[in-house]
């Protein structure tokens, strides 16, 4: 038996009169209604109406039921309208985790404005390069470099925001008093900066052509931050295997050149990671839109 079925049930016949009055204004038969009347009266083992063949009314015990039930009922039905609103109307808390780089230099300058749209949403974004449990830490969204291995027996589902590249920069002072290497052979003889990441030591680097080539970024100077060393090639004394997504205005606007710019990493993708839900909250589905749609396609250096 469905009890908050059998209870609005119920709470129809009394305010009808009757049980036929009740399935006409409710769209079910009357032997559903006396069934249902039956059922929850043997639930509780009271009677809750007084029967007769010209008129039925609420005992004692259903008057008492029915007036506390309809409290609760009408209770659930706000909570109710509340929750599915809040799937379709952006509305709540939002907690975010993101790696580092990439959460102050793209996902933080992009959260005011969606706040902006919505502004029954707030949000934390907690910067960390670690990977954090979404369920245990409750975290709506992780944004996450790398691969999706794993995410489908864990429950998590993966959608991807952005793909980011590495490729050479180095500043005009550096250029003017050292140069700029030639080829790949070249850039062991320049001061360099290497950024490690991960298992990130053997790059595959493309040609314009496609054929790959393997290099060694030279070991001078190693950080494991891509802001330092986005910092380091700034002094202007060394040059930098860079991802293409902190410099790309930099280089726009003249503070750092490309060089041998027929040489990249291969893409490598960028994820916004979330458990998965048959129904996803409007708050987290319309800020994953918000961020596919601000980053868009990654700009060319």
């Amino acid at each position: 038996m469905d009890k908050l079925h059998a209870i609005k049930v119920c709470r129809e016949v009394a305010r009808q009169g009757g049980f036929a009055a009740a399935g006409r204004r409710l769209n079910i038969s009357t032997p559903s209604v006396s069934r249902l009347v039956s059922e929850l009266e043997d639930h509780l083992g009271v009677r809750l109406f007084q029967r007769s063949t010209r008129q039925i009314s609420l005992t004692e015990e259903g008057d008492i039921f029915l007036n506390r039930a309809s409290v609760l009922v009408d209770e659930l039905d706000v909570v109710s309208s509340e929750i599915r609103e809040r799937r379709s109307k952006p509305r709540g808390h939002l907690r975010v985790s993101s790696v580092v780089a990439f959460g102050q230099e793209k996902i933080a300058p992009a959260v005011p404005g969606f706040l902006a749209l919505h502004p029954e949403v707030t949000i934390d974004l907690h910067l960390d390069n670690r990977h954090v449990d979404l369920i245990q830490e409750n975290f709506d969204l992780a944004i996450r470099v790398g691969g999706q291995d794993g995410l489908t027996a864990s429950g998590l589902m993966a959608r991807k925001l952005y793909a980011q590249k590495l490729i050479f920069v180095a500043t005009p002072d550096y250029i003017r008093q050292y140069g700029a290497p030639e080829s790949l052979d070249d850039v062991v003889l320049h001061q360099t900066v290497k950024q490690v990441s991960g298992n990130w030591g053997v790059v595959n680097l493309l040609e314009h052509d496609g054929a790959q080539v393997e290099f060694r970024m030279p070991e001078k100077f190693v950080v494991n931050s891509p802001n330092a060393a986005v910092n380091a090639v700034r002094s202007g004394h060394v040059m930098g295997l860079i991802g293409d997504y902190l410099v790309t205005d930099m280089i726009a606007q003249g503070q750092l050149h490309r060089i041998l710019p027929d040489y990249a990493t291969e893409d490598q993708p960028i994820y916004a990671v979330f458990v998965h839900r048959t129904y996803m909250p409007a708050k987290l589905r319309v800020f994953i839109d918000y961020i596919v749609e601000t980053l868009g396609m990654r700009p060319t250096a």
